[in-house]
């Protein structure tokens, strides 16, 4: 039979259906123009009891008709868009005595459109934001404007002046970096400040707080605001006082002229041992466990959070990522140089610390073990480069991450440490000892000023002050990190600097204090697995013995060789595994069911080894300027 040929048409065949129609664009761009008027906001903070905001607003009408008004969508701080408008409920707008029908944008949801009658010089909108969980409590109050403001569309967020006036439950103190106009009882009227300015200064304010000045009153003055739970709580040591404004001191040696007038730490002491950071030019939001100041050995995790922080004022919003930066908090940015905004800064958050004397040089050492142990095991590195994990704010943001070593999320933290690290190693050589990242800093960061308005960079800006401080090819270089996959050796700069990733089986305090934090025993590096105190698995490490064995996140192990779960169990097992296999009870959809761990080998922990014969300049980057 002769084949059967078949022609295939050069003409591309057309499909009948339905036709895309492109939304026209409803919502007006940002424009660099003046505002005519002043948006009054007040925000009622008294209703604690339900945990709810009452926000009323009288925004002026620049011309009668069509208006938008925004309900923020991106922070600054998260790099994504992590505010919702599900936040918001009841909301009316009023003039003239008559109300004002609103229509959501069908397309961008954080969009009202309205019409307004001809003639009217401002429209009144009230509305409540109902996720007040821990932000109203009848003890502390955190005020985060960015959730509690509606804007019109079609200008700059700089451009737009509000008159901010917060009624705040009797007996609270607060502490903002913004001016404050004159107080009434529990109601602040604060000094008037654009829009912008205000988004990126929130209140605290608590019953049982204290203030202490870091540095002296003027221009670059750094205050220490705690607010806490319990009066016993605001006790600070002096030596935890002093370590503080040695870090100010070490911060203004690097960086040079602070980019604040003057700087609030908002301090909240909490209880539940677990920390956190919000960064703003002149303030900062800091949860910290409420033993802080009290039981300073064992807060190794969250000594540099402060440090972090403050550190911020200059790496990310004096000078910021050019694709990070918008003109308000609805228009979508890129964190291509997150490994600069995030990564440089975590690193400056653990070196100064160290320079302050709040880390001793072992200390540190070891938190830098635990960074390198993570970032050179992370096989995720394999698929997905530092490059894409930067964009983790604009797709995973605060999703959940079962398998995290193997889908990567923010690892442009520590993997940003290990990064700057080598980049000094790099700047020492290329100087013959002579020059250090500290060149790079003081001269990036120059020209810093409390009304300086905003630098943005870009790659190529990174690349060229670090060519002014020590000529190299930079760019290659930090492709080679950038796009590097397995080839890489993470653990480049710790080596040059003199010191090597080893694994003992003992656990450094540090280690020990990730794992009371996070509540696991961790078995990362050895079998494979972190565990809660119920046997309930946290997380399994991608392609370990546990992985192979088939154990997944969510799986409680009820025994350890026939022994019932526990923390001691399991450790001992491990620690004889060359004489007897490690076998694990596990309760899997309800059935129980016995798994071997093909694993014979010791406990191993992250720690630093000296590298004989290679002086240790990491020494000489830990000293204090």
């Amino acid at each position: 039979m002769a084949p059967v040929l078949f022609c295939k048409s050069t003409e591309a065949q057309a499909v009948s259906g339905p036709v895309y129609a492109e939304p026209l664009p409803a919502v007006a761009r940002p424009v660099d123009h003046p505002f005519d008027g002043v948006i009054e906001l007040h925000v009622d903070a008294t209703d604690i009891q339900r945990g709810i905001f009452n926000v009323h607003q009288q925004i002026p009408v620049v011309n009668g008709g069509a208006m938008t008004l925004l309900y923020p969508r991106w922070e600054a701080a998260s790099h994504g868009p992590s505010l919702t408008v599900t936040d918001i409920a009841g909301l009316t707008v009023e003039a003239g005595g008559r109300r004002i029908a609103w229509r959501r944008d069908s397309y961008e949801p954080h969009a009202f459109h309205l019409q307004v009658p001809p003639g009217l010089r401002a429209i009144d909108v009230r509305f409540q934001m109902v996720a007040g969980g821990d932000l109203l409590t009848p003890d502390v109050v955190s005020v985060p404007w960015q959730r509690l403001i509606l804007y019109p569309a079609g200008w700059y967020a700089r451009n737009i002046p509000v008159a901010a006036t917060l009624t705040l439950p009797e007996g609270l103190r607060p502490f903002t970096s913004l001016d404050v106009e004159r107080s009434d009882g529990p109601t602040i009227l604060f000094e008037e400040a654009n829009l912008e300015t205000l988004l990126d200064s929130p209140v605290l304010a608590g019953r049982y707080t204290a203030q202490a000045r870091l540095a002296s009153p003027g221009p670059g003055a750094v205050s220490l605001n705690i607010v806490a739970q319990r009066s016993d709580d605001l006790v600070v040591p002096a030596e935890r006082m002093a370590e503080l404004r040695r870090l100010i001191g070490q911060m203004r040696a690097v960086f040079g002229p602070t980019p604040f007038a003057r700087y609030d730490i908002l301090a909240r002491l909490g209880g539940d041992g677990s920390s956190g950071g919000t960064e703003h030019r002149a303030s900062s939001e800091n949860e910290l466990a409420s033993s802080l100041f009290q039981d300073w050995p064992n807060q190794i995790l969250s000594r540099d959070l402060i440090a972090h922080e403050i550190v911020h004022a200059w790496n990310g919003f004096y000078r910021t990522p050019a694709d990070l930066w918008a003109p308000t908090p609805n228009v979508p940015v890129a964190g291509s140089l997150l490994w600069m905004y995030e990564g440089q800064t975590e690193f400056w958050g653990r070196v100064l610390a160290t320079r302050a004397g709040q880390f001793t040089p072992a200390e540190l050492r070891d938190r830098l073990a635990m960074d390198a142990a993570e970032v050179a095991t992370r096989p995720g590195r394999a698929w997905r480069p530092l490059s894409d994990d930067v964009n983790y704010p604009s797709f995973m943001l605060r999703q959940a991450v079962p398998w995290r070593d193997w889908q990567r999320r923010r690892d442009y933290y520590s993997e940003g440490v290990m990064l700057w690290l080598a980049v000094d190693a790099e700047l020492r050589e290329r100087s013959k000892g002579l020059r250090g990242i500290d060149d790079f800093a003081h001269g990036f960061f120059a020209d810093a000023a409390p009304k300086a308005p905003t630098r943005t960079y870009t790659f190529a800006d990174i690349c060229h002050a670090l060519n002014q401080v020590a000529p190299s090819d930079w760019e290659g270089f930090l492709r080679t990190w950038l796009e590097g996959h397995d080839e890489l050796d993470t653990t480049s700069g710790l080596t040059r600097h003199g010191w090597r990733l080893i694994f003992t089986d003992v656990p450094t305090a540090a280690f020990r204090a990730n794992e009371e934090e996070v509540g696991v025993v961790d078995l990362t590096y050895s079998i494979g697995l972190t565990a809660r105190a119920d046997g309930t698995i946290r997380a399994v490490a991608w392609d370990s013995p546990s992985y192979q064995a088939g154990l997944r996140p969510g799986i409680r192990i009820v025994a350890v060789n026939a022994a019932p779960y526990g923390r001691d169990a399991l450790l001992n097992a491990v620690r004889d595994s060359v004489n007897r296999p490690v076998v694990l009870t596990i309760e899997r959809d309800g059935q129980r069911s016995e798994v071997p761990i093909r694993y014979a080998g010791a406990l191993r922990y992250p720690q630093l080894e000296r590298i004989t014969g290679r002086p240790d300049t990491l020494a000489s980057l830990l000293t204090a300027r």
